[in-house]
């Protein structure tokens, strides 16, 4: 099951590399990291997705921000 959530962070890194302002790439791939427990990561991704006008990004990181 992991390997599958890793393959969908990777499609993630690639849509990203061509579309770098995809906000819903950034909050997915950051609740896909914050599962595989890569915290800093999620917390990067999930605030560039709230930059980018996903607001529950930000109430997403203030539950797992802590735990950094």
């Amino acid at each position: 099951e992991s390997g599958e959530v890793i393959k969908a962070v990777e499609l993630f890194d690639q849509v990203l590399s061509v579309k770098p302002d995809f906000a819903d790439a950034y909050f997915n791939r950051g609740i896909l990291n914050l599962y595989l427990g890569e915290k800093r990561k999620a917390i990067q991704d999930l605030s560039r997705a709230g930059e980018l006008g996903i607001n529950d990004a930000y109430n997403i990181i203030k539950r797992y921000g802590n735990d950094i």
